[in-house]
């Protein structure tokens, strides 16, 4: 009968048997219930102080708990993060890889225009934007026009869409375009020209209004040798009989049309400021 020779555990219960004496058969368990693991013996082997048992001598088998922390103390050695328990793929709560082209697929990310201006003075520097992208706008300055570019690459014109620009702006005036200068006669009215030859030639008066207007003479008052001229109000009014005249004032012709008014003054000497025959000198008492 074959003899089956089993060790529930060493004498100390922690890690194998080892040392200088005693004896172990190949395939041998023996279990560590303090440290947690299973020992297996690799061969038939008798200890001795020249051929001790060593922890060499046994295949570790380590228990699920062990296990365990010994994979999370491996995890945080490498300083892992969240995401390195994260599958791969394009889905919610997936990590997405970068594509041949070490960007995100637009499918993940769209991509996002930032749009540049440039200011071009022909096609031929518009199509050499070597820097374009889809979404920039050039401004050419030899056609008063801005394109926006709607697809790359930047060298083909078709790629090229032009900016409208606004319907209500004025296209023209009279059928003038450009800088337009607008002239009386452009407008449907008389020109400049006829209207100075009609004032000068009096077309646009009636014979009674010339009559008038020829009797009309310019009126000045003018200063004799016998008068003296003064800059100074003051002294102007300690010099006269001030507030010594009095004037009324009437317009006449005052009418519709060409009717030039009239005004009319009447004057004369205020006489509380002059001696009259019945005027009352006063020497005063004493």
């Amino acid at each position: 009968m074959a003899t089956i020779q089993l060790k529930r555990r060493t004498s100390t219960g922690v890690g194998p048997f080892t040392g200088t004496s005693g004896s172990v058969k190949a395939g041998e368990p023996l279990v560590d219930f303090n440290g947690g693991d299973l020992y297996i013996s690799k061969a038939d082997k008798n200890a001795s102080s020249s051929n001790p048992l060593g922890t060499s001598d046994y295949l570790k088998l380590p228990g699920y708990e062990n296990v365990q922390n010994s994979i999370q103390s491996a995890i945080n050695a490498q300083g892992l993060g969240t995401a390195s328990k994260k599958n791969v793929g394009n889905g919610a709560g997936q990590v997405p890889l970068l594509n041949s082209s070490g960007k995100l697929n637009d499918s993940i990310v769209p991509k996002i225009a930032m749009t540049n201006t440039f200011v071009v003075n022909s096609q031929t520097a518009m199509l050499g934007l070597t820097t374009a992208q889809e979404g920039d706008v050039a401004v050419r300055t030899d056609k008063n026009k801005s394109y926006i570019l709607k697809s790359e690459p930047y060298s083909v014109l078709s790629n090229w869409q032009e900016l409208l620009t606004p319907t209500d702006s004025v296209s023209s005036v009279n059928g003038k375009t450009g800088t337009v200068q607008v002239t009386l006669s452009d407008l449907g009215g008389a020109s400049n020209q006829s209207l100075i030859d009609h004032i000068n030639n009096g077309t646009h008066l009636t014979t009674d209004q010339k009559d008038k207007l020829a009797e009309l003479q310019n009126t000045a008052i003018f200063m004799n040798d016998s008068a003296s001229f003064k800059s100074d109000l003051d002294e102007f009014k300690s010099e006269i009989i001030y507030e010594g005249l009095v004037l009324y004032e009437t317009v006449m012709g005052v009418g519709p049309g060409y009717d030039a008014p009239v005004k009319s003054y009447s004057y004369g000497i205020d006489k509380s400021k002059v001696l009259t025959p019945s005027s009352t000198i006063d020497g005063g008492t004493f």
